[in-house]
Order: structure tokens, then C-alpha cells, then sequence
């Protein structure tokens, strides 16, 4: 569907459908299967600057917002976990965008935008579920430099 979509909207998407007709559709079954993390599609991905549409221009993005990660993501619905590794990294960099100190986007975005970082989001834990707002997990530095 291309209701209520810029022009930018759906060249993003066609482009989105282009590599998972291309790329992911031929190796999907098999990357689920062996439990493989796509990094090759991820690449792909990367090079066509896909990582970077909801993050700002300041930081080597093109600012184009959450609606534009979505057209990214693709609407194919056999797309299987190779679409929720690439939302996933989408995921990740909002906490740092909306939370993140001025140093910590400078540092972290514009790898991500270029797709040579990869952010994750953790969300599943036993009491929560699915309830981001109800995990409790946090991460300690202990003996060890965070980078």
C-alpha cells in the first residue's frame, strides 16, 4: 500500500522491497533455521543507507522519522527475522536520540546511521514480557572499558 506516502516515503520502500526480494527472500528460511544473524544483509542494508532515515542530518543521518524506519523495514510479510534485526537497530539508537547526552549521540549515531554500529534493544524478560517500561535489567561496568 502507498496511501498517504511522500514520494521520499516510497522510494524508500521500494528500495526496502528491492533488497528483500533480492537479498533476503533467497536466504531467509536458512538463516532462521541455523539461527544466523544476517550480517551480510545487514550490509546491504547499510550501503543503501537504510540505518540512517530516522536518524538526524547532525549526525550523518537524513532525518526522515519513524514512519520512514517503518517503510524501510519493508512490508513484506516473508521477510521473517532478517526484518525485526534491522527494526531492531532503529530500536536501539531512539533511546540514545531521545535520552542520550550531547557526547553520546556524537559518539554512537553517526556509526549507526552508516550502519558500521549496530544498536540493539533488549525487551523480553520474565516479570515484563513485552512491557518495556516494566524491565528491571541493568548493566554494570565491573572490571572491563565500555565502549
Amino acid at each position: 500500500m502507498n496511501y498517504f506516502l511522500t514520494d521520499e516515503q516510497r522510494v524508500i520502500q521500494e528500495l526496502a522491497r528491492k533488497i528483500a526480494v533480492e537479498k533476503v527472500i533467497p536466504v531467509r528460511q536458512e538463516l532462521d533455521e541455523k539461527e544466523e544473524f544476517p550480517w551480510e544483509i545487514m550490509k546491504v542494508c547499510a550501503d543503501a543507507g537504510l540505518f540512517g532515515v530516522s536518524i538526524p542530518e547532525e549526525y550523518g543521518g537524513s532525518e526522515e522519522g519513524a514512519r520512514e524506519l517503518c517503510c524501510g523495514r519493508g512490508t513484506e510479510p516473508r521477510l521473517s527475522g532478517v526484518s525485526v534485526s534491522y527494526a531492531a537497530v532503529g530500536l536501539g539508537a531512539n533511546p540514545i536520540l531521545l535520552y542520550g547526552s550531547s557526547e553520546q549521540k556524537k559518539r554512537y549515531l553517526p556509526d549507526i546511521a552508516k550502519g558500521k554500529r549496530l544498536a540493539a534493544f533488549g525487551l523480553t524478560e520474565p516479570d515484563a514480557g513485552s512491557d518495556a517500561g516494566a524491565i528491571r535489567t541493568t548493566a554494570t561496568a565491573k572490571g572491563m572499558a565500555m565502549s
